[in-house]
């Protein structure tokens, strides 16, 4: 079930263009997850764009970890707030939060894609043949892993509990206090603005229903 979508616009935090940074948020349930708000902010002045999702119910703080082996493995479904962390141990890969980290709903294919693209990025910009070589040995890795010729491991840890895999063969491991703490530490502004724009998100959502 979906609801119809929500729209605001504001004047934009980065340019400061006047009416132009546009929300989009509506509620979508996920199986075996939840409903969850997923928001697109964008400002047609000067193209910065982010998008977030929020879980509407309380979960646990945990870390799923998979074991990428098959083609079959790379359609189950991600979920993936900006609280988030995304490891792939393999491929020395580590994603963290941040102040412009972005959240999705996607699938394992689509979390391999995005690090895709920033390693193209990377190669780009590469200052030294050695690291335009490394970036393109890590794209010819994803590249197998997406044939089912290679295996690596996806790890999604959220000190908040609004990310998750989910599909078969998927472990999860509840976060213990001490790796909350931690976690939230590292994250403490992330997750304050988080705090104040879920609310604002869930008031204006609840508010197009009246």
């Amino acid at each position: 079930m979906e609801n119809m979508i929500n729209i605001q616009r504001l004047d934009c935090p980065v340019c400061g263009g006047k009416g132009t940074f546009v929300i989009a948020s509506h509620q979508i349930d996920i199986p075996y997850f939840g409903p969850v708000l997923e928001t697109t902010m964008i400002c047609e002045k000067c193209n910065f764009r982010r998008g977030d999702v929020f879980p509407l119910e309380v979960r646990e703080p945990k870390k799923y970890i998979l074991k990428i082996k098959s083609e079959r493995d790379l359609n189950k479904r991600v979920v993936r707030s900006s609280s988030a962390y995304i490891q792939i141990p393999e491929l020395g890969v580590e994603i963290k939060p941040g102040p412009l980290a972005e959240g999705f709903v996607s699938n394992v294919e689509g979390v391999l894609n995005r690090v895709d693209n920033i390693l193209q990025t990377l190669i780009r910009w590469a200052e030294t043949e050695e690291q335009k070589k490394k970036a393109e040995e890590l794209r010819e890795r994803i590249k197998k892993l997406k044939e089912g010729k290679d295996e690596a491991t996806l790890i999604l840890i959220d000190p908040l509990g609004h990310s998750a895999i989910i599909g078969d063969g998927v472990e999860e491991e509840i976060l213990s206090e001490e790796e909350i703490e931690k976690l939230k530490k590292e994250t403490k502004d992330l997750i304050e603005a988080n705090d104040k724009r879920i609310k604002q998100l869930k008031a204006a959502s609840d508010g197009s229903r009246e």
